[in-house]
């Protein structure tokens, strides 16, 4: 009877005191590890975005290769983030991807394991080739890919040598005020999503921070290299929790761009630093992932691409792909980690897309990752195509789009592989 009675108040005292007992469904077994490293380009490299001819000067803010591996001892996984304006499915992500499998033979993580993705700055360089000098000479530094090639794979492989046990959580919460949607400004979601990574100690190991914003405070006169305002962000998690901070760019699409008074490094710190605040501030409210197993699947698809823009891009060879023959090949992935699940949007998405692809996913945390495995320019609703006059700025979003059908063929390809749409 007395140990009956210590065993109720022993739990009554946990409920008092806001602690839990540790989660059973999240086991031992569960493994993560992290590494970073700097992606700075030389100076006089074409910066992406915005301009013709704009080339890098010095480093205001760096940028980075990011990468988490998981680890729950039967199905091994990668994500890499890159502070970078975009990572093409051909060459650079396959390229990435097989030498991070490469580097990874001892744990073996295949190729299409390892997630991708770009966090979309403008003040990094022009990875696909179409912001040279002009509008029809290249403007890829070829020796700048090989860098950021070489760079990211390692990081894949430093962190799978750094994996320890790991437990996992998540919060949710909002970043209102700033984010906007310049097409469309009733369509907006300003969800932010947060996986939180421990260590055996209870010490955090990293932040996995979802939002769906445009880098894009600095504008064409800025030559200076930076990752915008998720510079300003990585800065402030860091000195407030130290971890290694990943920021996964959501869907951006039709047009989801940050409010621009000022095209100012202190505009874009001060929004950077506002999103870290609401991170810092839903952490303490975290909720554990439940289980801890990993579950994948992707799928290779031909998406339907009639543009005439992707075509004079590709018969002018300032991309390193064949965009000419009315499709393009490209991939979507769906994971998950116990109960948080994340599927990928092979380019910047408009928000219903967001919306469709979490009502797929259905229960738990869900991360909608832009820009991963590929980036096919804006996928819109068809009717950004039947309104290019009543839109806001839908003359250009279609015009840099695969095409009207874009967006429901990477629909039907993530209701294939998304279990909870079966």
């Amino acid at each position: 009877m007395k140990r009956l009675m210590f065993l109720v108040c022993g739990l009554a005292l946990i409920a008092a005191t806001g602690f839990s007992a540790p989660d059973s469904a999240q086991t031992s077994s569960f493994r993560a590890g992290v590494a970073s490293a700097t992606v700075n380009p030389p100076e006089g490299v074409f910066l992406g975005g915005n301009e013709y001819n704009r080339k890098s000067t010095t480093v205001h803010d760096n940028l980075y290769a990011k990468a988490i591996v998981w680890d729950d001892g039967k199905t091994p996984l990668a994500l890499v983030v890159v502070d970078a304006l975009s990572l093409q499915y051909e060459p650079t992500v396959k390229a990435i991807r097989a030498a991070a499998s490469e580097k990874t033979k001892a744990l073996h993580i295949p190729p299409e394991r390892i997630i991708v993705q770009a966090t979309h700055t403008h003040c990094a360089p022009d990875t696909i080739g179409i912001y040279g000098p002009d509008a029809t000479t290249c403007g890829r530094n070829e020796a700048y890919m090989k860098q950021l090639i070489d760079t990211a794979s390692d990081q894949v492989a430093k962190a799978a040598t750094n994996l320890q046990p790991a437990t996992l959580s998540y919060a949710e919460t909002e970043c209102v005020g700033w984010a906007v949607n310049d097409s469309e400004p009733k369509i907006l979601d300003n969800s932010v999503t947060i996986l939180i990574c421990k260590n055996a100690q209870g010490q955090p190991v990293a932040t996995l921070t979802n939002f769906a914003c445009h880098p894009t405070v600095l504008d064409e006169n800025t030559q200076q290299i930076s990752a915008d305002w998720a510079g300003a962000f990585y800065k402030k998690m860091g000195e407030t929790l130290p971890a290694e901070h990943l920021f996964l760019q959501g869907g951006v699409g039709g047009w989801i761009q940050p409010e621009t008074p000022e095209r100012t490094f202190a505009l874009a710190e001060k929004y950077g630093n506002d999103l870290a605040a609401k991170v810092l501030a839903a952490i303490p409210n975290a909720k554990p992932v439940e289980g801890t197993d990993i579950r994948f699947a992707h799928k290779v698809f031909q998406m339907p691409c009639p543009s005439p823009m992707f075509k004079q891009m590709s018969e002018l060879n300032l991309v390193a792909r064949n965009m000419a023959g009315g499709a393009v090949e490209t991939e979507v992935a769906w994971f998950a980690l116990g109960n948080a699940q994340f599927a990928t949007h092979p380019g910047e998405t408009a928000p219903e897309y967001t919306k469709e692809t979490k009502a797929l996913m259905k229960t738990g945390p869900c991360f909608i990752l832009g820009l991963a495995i590929d980036h096919l320019g804006y996928i819109i609703p068809p009717r950004f195509f039947d309104n290019t006059k009543d839109i806001k700025f839908a003359e250009y979003l279609t015009s840099m789009s695969p095409g009207r059908e874009a967006g429901a063929s990477m629909m039907a390809a993530l209701k294939e592989i998304i279990p909870a749409a079966k």
